[in-house]
């Protein structure tokens, strides 16, 4: 016979329901997902209190197509409050420009809404995070926001998630058009 452990948890943990969570950031790293064409693209990975290690949000760097500004991680810094050094006035005086530290360990202790969702694709009905996240309502030095910000937020990206996954309509998990910025990207 061998000497074996095993866990002494009894469960519980995070709540996998489908929708909005507000969770804490206790651990987040950089990598980088190298394809096989030879291409490469940075991501971030997350991860929450009272969820498994296995339940990360990995969120890849996407670039705007008008500007080349990267905004997904940005947002995540955005949206957590963190990193935030500064809001500046863009020379056109139209959108301020947020000024931030993109260090990793800037996010831990943050909270904000992840939103989870029925993954259908796989035939195991399982939780998965989409890839965008909405913030608490908070005041901050440089940012703030309010009840009705959030709920915006949330809604578009709710939005986003549905018509990208099929929820709600009984389609599944749907495929992404192959001119999407991040087509290729496993999830």
């Amino acid at each position: 016979m061998a000497i074996k452990t095993m866990s002494a948890s009894t469960g519980g943990g995070g709540n996998f329901s489908e929708g909005w969570h507000e969770v804490t950031i206790t651990k987040a790293d950089y990598g980088v997902y190298n394809a096989q064409d030879g291409s490469s693209k940075k991501y971030i990975d997350v991860w929450f209190q009272d969820y498994p290690e296995n339940m990360n949000l990995r969120v890849y760097e996407t670039f705007n197509k008008k500007d080349n500004t990267e905004f997904k991680i940005a947002n995540l810094f955005k949206y957590a409050n963190a990193g935030i050094v500064g809001v500046l006035n863009d020379p056109t005086g139209k959108r301020p420009l947020i000024q931030y530290d993109d260090e990793a360990s800037g996010l831990i202790g943050k909270a904000v809404h992840v939103y989870l969702y029925k993954e259908t694709k796989t035939g195991n009905n399982y939780s998965r995070l989409f890839d965008d996240i909405a913030p608490t309502v908070h005041k901050g030095e440089h940012l703030s926001y309010d009840d009705k910000a959030v709920e915006a937020i949330k809604k578009g990206i709710a939005g986003r998630c549905n018509k990208l996954h099929g929820i709600g309509n009984g389609m599944g998990t749907t495929t992404p058009p192959a001119d999407a910025t991040w087509a290729g990207i496993p999830e």
